[in-house]
């Protein structure tokens, strides 16, 4: 996720060229047709049970999703830049696709728990100019395994004394995730040849072994993990506690240790560091049942590969809900500190982000805004003020409008030394439809308006236009 556009841009504009991909037009095809099948017959499309009997469960489920993109004044009016070839493409308009196969199986025994696995493909395409941040170009397409895993859990096993599945222990390619995924939620990095960077579809960690104890109102998660080698097939332990009060929030301590990393790349400073969390989430004081609040805090320390750690990163966000209103709005500020690090520090002391991901918290967790957090900036080396207003017309129809206002935390862009450390502000305006109960279309609208910061590193001032819209079908 380290990179983002550089320093050095050319202020020329490079006619489009449309890419012609043979495979990525039969994508679309095929894709269109998934979309038709989802919308007209979905109800009939449930989660397929092959087997059940005499304690086995088998089933197939499938999902799919594809997604159109179109940037203006693309890097404030300097154009996109291709990653791989440093070439200037202009604005961007692209196609993203996949489908994800699953096959899962279960096995009850009387007085032993439950056996259960599963494997899950993924095949995915970008096809057009290439995403906005030139991490996918047209014709990047991958097919591969996204999970596969065994486990087992204790079931009805333990209920009396610690309670129904209060034990589950698994190995293999799977998901894991921490919280509202503030630091470990996606274990794959979807870029380059992988193709779909925005969709993002692959979330697997390469290996995770994983212990979780689940004893109401206490949980915890012992964790080893292996990320992708877009990571640096980064390697870590550690453990995740966390105390759920009911009727008032959950409150966590994660500790993890990096084992190893492959590359001395961004990633590579990552041998040898620990990582400290403290979180609250949805704390709801009695006395105020519609105000909640959520926050973090994480201090990086160690030894590197190549040299000391010192760096951290907090937010405080608050929501109020006004559940009396027509379409019941909700109202949310946020605060975010990522630390960031001279261009001269001997130490390494901007914050690095981990495994951070698309949280199921919504629109802004943890990417955040539409341009700037998947093109510009990666939750490291920034200060962030958020409001985010969502209404709800309809049981199926959610709307939103964030604004976010962006600072350096120290005035360089990854090297680049900047007088000023305001870098731009955005705003997003969104739209959340539920089809039915297998299939959501979503739009988006998003512009940055650089800052001086942000002007001193592109060289230009134009208002960046972002507009997208994607369909997401689970069968």
């Amino acid at each position: 996720m380290f990179g983002g556009t550089k320093n050095g841009f050319r202020k020329e504009r490079i006619p489009r060229r449309r890419s012609e991909h043979p495979s990525s037009h039969l994508w679309i095809r095929g894709l269109i047709g998934v979309a038709a099948a989802g919308w007209a017959f979905s109800p009939a499309l449930a989660e397929i049970g092959l087997v059940e009997e005499n304690g086995v469960n088998v089933s197939f489920g499938l999902e799919a999703g594809a997604g159109y993109f179109h940037t203006t004044n693309t890097n404030f009016g300097v154009g996109r830049v291709d990653l791989r070839s440093g070439e200037n493409t202009g604005d961007a308009r692209w196609t993203e696709g996949y489908l994800k196969p699953s096959l899962n199986a279960a096995y009850g025994f009387d007085r032993a728990g439950k056996l259960y696995g599963g494997v899950t493909g993924v095949a995915t395409f970008t096809a057009g100019d290439g995403d906005a941040g030139g991490y996918t170009n047209s014709g990047d397409d991958d097919t591969d395994l996204e999970r596969l895993f065994i486990g087992w859990n204790s079931a009805q096993l333990l209920s009396d004394s610690l309670g129904e599945d209060a034990i589950d222990i698994s190995y293999g390619q799977q998901d894991f995730q921490v919280g509202d995924g503030f630091l470990i939620y996606d274990g794959n990095t979807d870029q380059f040849k992988k193709g779909a960077y925005w969709l993002a579809p692959r979330d697997a960690f390469k290996r995770a072994g994983l212990v979780r104890i689940n004893a109401q109102p206490v949980r915890g998660d012992l964790f080893y993990l292996k990320a992708d080698s877009d990571q640096d097939d980064t390697e870590l332990g550690g453990v995740n506690v966390e105390y759920v009060a009911k009727d008032f929030g959950t409150f966590g301590v994660t500790y993890l240790h990096v084992l190893d990393s492959a590359r001395p790349s961004n990633a590579g400073v990552r041998d040898g560091m620990n990582v400290l969390s403290l979180s609250v989430s949805e704390l709801t004081p009695p006395a105020v049942p519609n105000l909640s609040f959520w926050g973090g805090y994480v201090a990086e320390t160690g030894n590197g590969r190549d040299g000391k750690i010192d760096a951290d990163a907090w937010y405080l966000e608050a929501r109020y809900t006004f559940a009396d209103w027509p379409w019941s709005p909700a109202l949310s500020y946020r605060y975010a500190a990522f630390s960031g690090a001279g261009v001269d520090d001997a130490k390494r002391r901007d914050f690095d982000p981990l495994f951070y991901g698309a949280s199921d918290r919504g629109w802004g967790t943890w990417v955040q805004g539409e341009i700037t957090g998947n093109y510009l900036l990666f939750n490291s080396n920034q200060r962030d003020h958020m409001v985010h207003l969502t209404a709800s017309p309809g049981e199926r129809l959610n709307l939103g409008l964030l604004y976010y206002r962006f600072f350096l935390d120290k005035n360089n862009y990854y090297g680049t030394p900047v007088s000023d450390d305001h870098f731009n502000d955005e705003v997003n305006l969104y739209a959340d439809w539920t089809i039915n109960d297998y299939a959501s279309l979503s739009a988006v609208y998003g512009v940055a308006f650089p800052g001086a910061a942000a002007e001193q590193v592109f060289g230009d001032d134009e208002p960046y236009h972002l507009f997208e819209i994607a369909l997401s079908l689970t069968f």
